[in-house]
This record gives structure tokens, sequence and C-alpha cells, in this order.
């Protein structure tokens, strides 16, 4: 028997044309834990709701969308109330599996770590629309590293919590058989070392080139417990579609110029990307800018225009190997690429594993 599909609320309605108008948006469980967790450390809620700017009742439905600022606006306050303490570290161990929604009950499901960090790093961005997780093999070793947009990364407590959630989940679906080698942060110490060694179960080095998660390579095939492949193929669907959901739609009218600058910068080289016309100086022309002002003002941001092609590059190219239409050599033209081992080694730095074998995972 077919199911009628739920009408959506207004609130949700407008919270979703917002997201297709270039505003970002996470699942209401994410600032809804948080807001518990600063509840349980003597937060008046009133206070939490307030400076979320978001009603009980959009809390009360984990699917509803909010706006992605809730969550900065919760962790600036409590940064405030509490200056020194160990925010991060503490969260990672507060926060439930429940609160990624789909995206966790996908990575539940998937057969192996590396597939696990292949889904993950596709549909992470339902959860936080600036988080970006790699997978990078290096010989025995392999990292799993976390970026993300730069007032954040300046907090570091949302970035500790991250990587120590991380931490935790994957030995909880490795039923506790994976532990780190390390864990590096970009950001000086901030706490005492046993701290860090508690919360994430290996040593840690701060002010490095990347924070990241390091374990032996062959965690990465190591088999989830429990993992059921029709389930995750059912949740990875549902993931399509929120995915979508949230996406512009063809035609749509361009950015605002009030939209952020990275934003603006991406919707250009996204426009150019398959007809091989992306260039700096062609893109700040584009945008009523000259060149130099265009990097001045992306690295105030704390990016770049060679950052912002890579990310465009990458969500395209998590798109297109899907197609099973599209020849991998295809798509290495469409994203831009002149040669398709420029391509292939790239795919490789963003998700750990190649096109093709992306491509046999995604149609499982």
């Amino acid at each position: 028997m077919k199911r009628s599909r739920p009408r959506a609320s207004s609130g949700a309605c407008a919270i979703l044309a917002h997201a297709m108008s270039g505003g970002d948006v996470v699942f209401a469980s994410i600032p809804a834990a948080l807001i518990a967790f600063a509840a349980s450390r003597g937060v008046p809620r009133d206070d939490l709701l307030r400076v979320a700017g978001i009603t009980p009742e959009a809390l009360a439905a984990p699917d509803e969308l909010v706006p992605y600022a809730s969550l900065f606006s919760l962790w600036e306050l409590l940064l405030q109330r509490f200056p020194g303490e160990p925010l991060g570290l503490q969260y990672s161990r507060f926060i439930p599996v429940s609160v990624v929604g789909v995206v966790g009950h996908v990575l539940r499901h998937s057969e192996t770590l590396r597939e696990a960090m292949v889904v993950y790093g596709r549909f992470c961005r339902l959860m936080d629309p600036h988080l970006r997780i790699t997978v990078e093999e290096r010989g025995e070793v392999v990292d799993l590293a976390l970026e993300h947009e730069p007032r954040v990364v300046a907090m570091a407590e949302p970035i500790e919590m991250m990587i120590a959630t991380l931490a935790r989940f994957i030995a909880l679906y490795l039923d506790d058989v994976a532990r780190p080698i390390e864990a590096v942060f970009r950001h000086p110490r901030r706490h005492p070392p046993s701290l860090y060694e508690e919360a994430l179960g290996a040593p840690t080095r701060f002010e490095a080139g990347a924070t990241a998660l390091v374990y032996d390579a062959r965690v990465l095939d190591a088999p989830v417990v429990g993992a059921d492949p029709l389930v995750r193929d059912y949740l990875v669907r549902h993931a399509e579609h929120l995915l979508a959901a949230r996406a512009a739609p063809a035609g749509a009218a361009p950015l605002a110029s009030t939209a952020p600058l990275d934003a603006r910068v991406r919707a250009r080289i996204d426009e150019r990307l398959d007809r091989g016309d992306v260039d700096q100086d062609g893109i700040a022309r584009s945008l009523g800018m000259s060149t130099r002002s265009l990097q001045r003002a992306l690295k105030d941001l704390g990016t770049s225009f060679t950052a912002q092609l890579d990310e465009v590059r990458r969500r395209k190219a998590l798109d297109l190997v899907r197609r099973r239409d599209l020849a991998l050599q295809e798509i290495a033209f469409l994203l831009g690429y002149g040669e398709p081992r420029h391509f292939y080694r790239s795919f490789r730095r963003w998700t750990g594993t190649t096109p093709g074998e992306y491509r046999r995972i995604c149609a499982r």
C-alpha cells in the first residue's frame, strides 16, 4: 500500500526555502542535543532557546530543519559561560548516536569502515553544511581528516567535540576493536593531556598541519558489527532524497549579492565548470572584483579560490560518479581535469577510495 507523504509545516517550508536560496540548515536534533547538554550544566533552557532563535516545537521534531546559525550561537554562549573548560571533550561523551539521524544509521549499516567513511563524506553535510571529512591513506596508516569553517575552527571546542565523537562512534561500530594511533589538531593544546587521551583513547598532538584521527590502515576494512546491507541501501536512498531536497532546483536564480562570498564563488565555478571556463580572473570579473581583491577577501574568510574549486569538484564528483551512464573519463572532463589521472588522484584524496570502487559501493 502506498503511503501518503506527510505534509510539511509552514515553518519547515520556510526553512527549506531558506536552504534552497543558499541558507544553511541542520536537523533540529543537533542543536537540541547541544541545548540538552548546556541545560545539564545549569544553563536555563529559555536562555538557550532565545539565543538559538528556535522554538520548542521545532526541536520536538528531530528531522525538522533549523538554521545552522543556531549552533554557532549556542557554542558562543557556552564558551562565554564556561571559559577554559573542556566543553568539546565533555560533550563528545554526552552526545547520543541518534543525534546524527539518518547519517548515523547509514554508518551503522555500512559493511566496513571504508564504506562508512565514503558515505559519511557524502552525507555529513546533511547534519552540518560546513563539515568536510576526507580519508587519506599513507602506507600503513590512514588519516580521517576534518575541516570546517574558519569561525568554528577558531572556537576549537566544537572541533575537539567532532574529533572525539568520531573516534567514539568508530569504536562503537567496530565493537571497540579500533582505537586511533593518535589524534592531531591544528590549534594549540587547551586542556591537560590526560583529558584528551581519556576522550580519544590515543596520544594527542597539537599545532599540527591538519586536524585528524590517525588509524592503522587495516582498520578501514574491518567489518561493522551488525551491519545490514538492505537497511543501508534503504537509508542511502533516503539520504539522497534529503540531499536533493536541499539542492537548488535547476534554473534557479543566481545567488543574491548578499550571499557569502565563498558561496557566490562556488556558484560561479559550478556554472562554468563543464565548459572548461573556470579561471580566477574570469570569476573575479563576473563578481565585479579584481583578482587581487578576490584573493584578499577569500583569505579573510580563511579560504582560497583553489579550495573553493576543489570543493565544487568534490561535490559534483560524488554525484556524477553515481551515474553509471557516464564513463569515468567523461566525468574527469566535466570536472575540468585535463587528464583523468588527476581526477583519480583527487577523488582518492577526497574519499580514500577510487571512483570505480565508490561507484560499486553506491550501486549495492
